[in-house]
């Protein structure tokens, strides 16, 4: 079992360790690329699975992921879909794997949403686990993606649906025969029972003389992974994803749905243990394959599954609500608060982090399409602590509200023709409400613009190891405006001081009872502008309020490295 070390003991052991005769060595920033251009001259396993170096962490700990809908990415045969060659085609733009180029995004991680063969669009209603999507290709062109991938350093995770199929799957279509060899496998009832969701949504549905359980919808039946011969079944869908597609682990659909207890129908203990033991299955296929849940629950519960062994990492949907909170308030009081809460609960490398995703408002409609916010949610997402992820499309500010298909709106490359450089075609779904420049092209050749501002982001976090893997250590700061903290690894310390609000901040005072700094410091702006003062470091290593800047504008961010001279 993991454990997690509080705040307060980590603290302490910087001060013990470091001591103050001697400041934190001034260490050089590598290249934006230099992770995939290491792993280069590697074979495409060792690029996507190697543990991180002198930390002890996973290959996972200081990734940068990008969450794609292939349906939606770029079509290569001009008739409206998105698919896995024209995924391959854009992968240059996501990281080419050159050090020496630095106008790709540089993500050094895939998340693909469902792309096994469904019964709908979205691919969450699986009706063959071991086919390809025939929209998106065949199996040969995944292998080319995980190849083309690996050589640019690029991991990939493919979502793994196991909580429920299509009802169009043989597997049920078999089992609505009471008696067959699949009647077993799913969940049913001869007398409807006389529960519900919690917010009254009906979970059981007839067929035939016989109800069946389907938490979602009537068309996505739930799986019975009480049963061992289901569990084979799944164990065998995961090893032919490792070992036969070179997947590098799974996005668990659903995690916390997966066994019911009764009229408990979610975060149940044998929802746990079966997915501990279903991780340990995996481990014996690929021991560095990861298991990341979708647990969309508090913070206290959805770290759970990772402290306990069951997940190696899990979606912190609490600190994602908070970010945007904060930015709509401009109060920073939900969001520090929620970071403390993610810090205290997850062991190193176990929370993923992120803005929004494919259920969800995109982050740019959340922030009522204010560019200055859409920019700091950004800047907080790649600062923090987590392994972020970003939802295609986000670094180029798409728009979208619900219904679904609207948050998953094909991506727009450039502002040429009606598939703005996603297909010759007619798009499978009306491209976005999107303000005009809101394209990959455009914003390329903008230094000013969002996507210019993730690529700098990513290339930051990138080249300083305490943004990409370091402790997260909570600072007291003043006014209310404004939320701070450090990121500490090795010898590198950065504060990070970001503004909330919509008006200007004089004088921001930050206060840092205990951490890991020796004096004196010779700070380096990493990211913002003008001149920042020096803290003056107390005996504990940390400082009191300190002004590093005189002023900070309206949802500006800065971000300071505190080095020895």
């Amino acid at each position: 079992m993991r454990r997690v070390r509080s705040f307060a003991i980590i603290a302490a052991a910087f001060a013990v360790a470091l001591g103050c005769g001697q400041g934190p060595a001034v260490l050089s920033s590598p290249p934006r690329s230099a992770v995939a251009s290491a792993a280069s001259s590697a074979s495409p396993s060792a690029i996507a699975c190697a543990p991180t170096e002198a930390t002890g962490q996973p290959w996972w700990s200081d990734r940068v992921f990008y969450e794609v809908l292939v349906r939606s990415f770029q079509d290569s045969d001009g008739d409206g879909i998105g698919d896995l060659r024209g995924l391959t085609d854009r992968l240059d733009d996501l990281n080419d794997g050159d050090p020496a180029t630095d106008a790709d995004l540089g993500v050094t991680g895939l998340w693909l949403m469902p792309v096994t063969e469904a019964a709908s669009y979205h691919g969450y209603d699986v009706t063959d686990y071991e086919a390809i999507e025939r929209d998106y290709g065949s199996i040969d062109d995944f292998r080319r993606l995980v190849a083309a991938a690996h050589d640019r350093g690029i991991a990939v995770i493919v979502d793994l649906v196991i909580n429920h199929t299509s009802r169009d799957h043989p597997w049920f279509r078999d089992a609505q025969t009471p008696g067959s060899a699949h009647d077993d496998w799913y969940v049913w009832a001869d007398e409807r029972p006389g529960f519900a969701r919690s917010d009254g949504t009906r979970v059981w549905h007839a067929s035939g003389d016989r109800f069946y359980y389907a938490y979602f919808w009537e068309g996505m039946p739930d799986l019975n992974l009480a049963n061992p011969q289901v569990t084979a079944a799944v164990d065998e869908v995961g090893q032919f994803w490792l070992e036969e597609m070179g997947a590098d682990g799974f996005r668990l659909d659903a995690a916390r749905h997966l066994i019911e207890d009764g009229r408990k129908l979610e975060n149940t203990p044998a929802t746990f243990e079966w997915l501990s033991a279903f991780r340990k299955r995996l481990e014996g296929v690929d021991r560095e394959a990861l298991l990341l849940g979708e647990v969309w629950d508090a913070t206290s519960m959805s770290s759970r599954y990772v402290r306990d062994g069951s997940l190696d990492m899990a979606f912190d949907f609490g600190l994602a609500s908070a970010t945007i909170t904060s930015l709509r308030s401009g109060d920073a009081g939900t969001l520090r608060a929620a970071q403390r809460e993610v810090a205290e609960s997850y062991p190193p490398g176990g929370v993923a982090t992120f803005l929004t995703n494919h259920d969800q408002d995109r982050i740019v409609d959340q922030l009522g399409r204010d560019p200055a916010a859409a920019r700091l949610a950004a800047t907080l997402l790649l600062t923090g602590g987590g392994v972020p992820f970003i939802y295609y499309g986000e670094e180029i500010g798409m728009t979208g509200r619900k219904p679904d298909e609207r948050i998953r709106t094909p991506m727009r490359w450039d502002s040429t023709g009606p598939g703005a450089g996603f297909t010759d075609g007619t798009p499978w779904e009306p491209l976005g409400d999107d303000p005009p420049g809101t394209d990959v092209a455009t914003e390329r050749a903008d230094p000013g613009s969002l996507l210019s501002h993730y690529r700098d982001l990513i290339a930051l976090r990138s080249a300083h190891p305490a943004l990409s893997r370091g402790t997260w250590l909570p600072a007291r700061a003043q006014p209310a405006a404004i939320n701070a903290f450090l990121r500490h690894a090795g010898d590198e310390t950065v504060l990070v001081v970001v503004n909330v609000s919509e008006e200007a901040v004089e004088r921001p005072a930050i206060t840092l009872q205990e951490g890991p700094l020796c004096g004196p410091i010779d700070p380096r702006m990493l990211l913002g502008g003008g001149e920042v003062a020096a803290p003056a470091i107390g005996p504990k290593g940390g400082f009191e309020d300190y002004v590093p800047v005189d002023r900070l504008r309206p949802r500006e961010a800065i971000v300071v490295s505190l080095q020895a001279p």
